[in-house]
């Protein structure tokens, strides 16, 4: 199985960022491109729902909440509609000064492509976080 692993430095506390991740709205408005029009359904706590949908593009990620540390760590099981392999996301959030270091990580690829084409995707994606809080 291979992972990845992809970190950035946010200028924002990290109960700001976790709101970014664990505000369904929130999640929504950076989390795909705004063409998207994505929805989110975030349940933060052990066994709740995570979940981002697009219907305009027609895909959507599914996940079962099964770690939750307020401010310091979500981590969920995530599956893409339509696919039987399951991975597994964690987000941890790690206090820098006035800042927060956001890490993700990404593991269960079958493959290391596989790994690859979610690097990018988790960059394109956490590229948009910096906006929604507001810097």
């Amino acid at each position: 199985m291979s992972g990845l692993t992809v970190d950035r430095r946010l200028a924002a506390p990290p109960d700001r960022v976790w709101r970014a991740l664990t505000d369904a709205d929130a999640l929504a408005s950076w989390f795909w491109p705004p063409r998207f029009a994505a929805t989110a359904r975030v349940e933060a706590r052990e066994g709740g729902v995570f979940r981002v949908v697009s219907e305009p593009v027609g895909i959507g990620v599914t996940g079962r909440v099964t770690t939750v540390e307020p401010s310091r760590l979500l981590a969920t099981t995530w599956r893409w509609d339509g696919d039987d392999d399951e991975t597994a996301v964690a987000f941890s959030l790690e206090p820098s000064g006035e800042e927060t270091v956001l890490t993700v990580r990404h593991d269960g690829f079958p493959t290391d492509d596989a790994a690859r084409e979610h690097e990018q995707g988790w960059n394109d994606c956490l590229d948009r976080l910096p906006a929604a809080l507001g810097h």
